[in-house]
């Protein structure tokens, strides 16, 4: 039997964070959203040059603001800052594309499972009600939309788990997978399943989380197989590319 309702665990969103709005312009806090939304929703590709000067003037800002928001996003893996050369929307190589499924899996199959014995009636509902608006991105096939729900999906199921600490590792792990996914995703790939999170759901009603342990496992290991980590060589037939003219 599901417990009623209880205080959300969710984290705090940025709007609520305690940042103060700075007169005349947008507040860091605000530029940040903007910036990573674009990033986790494929809107900037990785290794997208990040230009402060740019920057500023779409916002409005001042550079120092720019530069902090990018530090920022550096610290959450989504920007590297390279020395003399500038921002870069971070591009994640195979072997780091590799080593965040895994993580995934070890870290989000144990907060299915404890997530099952303290889930109460509320929880499901929001969880349900973030599985029904996937399917309709799907069926109005907004793929922006779909990425950032699916996110979001997985980022309130740690949330509610309680741990904080590995919230907010899934948290920067959810957002590092959208970078990998916008790198190496096979040509005619399945997005990421909105019916494999209703039975994660389904199971975490059941109270059963073995099972949502097992569904998470899947999901996740499905979402890998859509990307192509081969780690092949390139070759290039140079003989054939440099052809001289007849």
């Amino acid at each position: 039997m599901l417990r009623e309702p209880r205080a959300s665990k969710t984290a705090v969103s940025s709007s609520q964070s305690g940042k103060t709005k700075k007169r005349g312009g947008p507040t860091d806090e605000h530029i940040h959203g903007e910036i990573y939304a674009a990033i986790i929703n494929h809107q900037i590709r990785p290794a997208t040059p990040l230009q402060e000067d740019a920057l500023a003037t779409a916002f409005g800002v001042s550079r120092t603001i720019i530069r902090k928001v990018l530090q920022r996003l550096s610290h959450e893996k989504l920007v590297d800052l390279i020395p003399n050369k500038g921002a870069f929307v971070a591009k994640p190589s195979i072997e780091e594309a590799r080593q965040v499924f895994e993580a995934r899996r070890g870290v989000e199959c144990i907060l299915a499972e404890k997530l099952a014995s303290t889930i109460t009636r509320e929880d499901v509902d929001r969880l349900t009600a973030m599985v029904s608006a996937e399917a309709e991105a799907v069926e109005q096939d907004s793929k922006h939309r779909r990425l950032q729900l699916s996110g979001d999906f997985h980022r309130e199921l740690a949330s509610l788990a309680g741990n904080e600490v590995l919230r907010d590792f899934v948290h920067e792990l959810v957002s590092r997978t959208s970078l990998i996914i916008a790198l190496y995703e096979s040509p005619g790939a399945v997005p990421c399943s909105y019916s494999e999170h209703k039975e994660i759901v389904d199971a975490l009603k059941r109270r059963d989380g073995k099972k949502a342990a097992q569904y998470m496992d899947h999901h996740l290991r499905h979402i890998e197989a859509q990307i192509d980590l081969s780690d092949h060589p390139v070759r290039v037939d140079f003989k054939t590319l440099f052809k001289p003219l007849a």
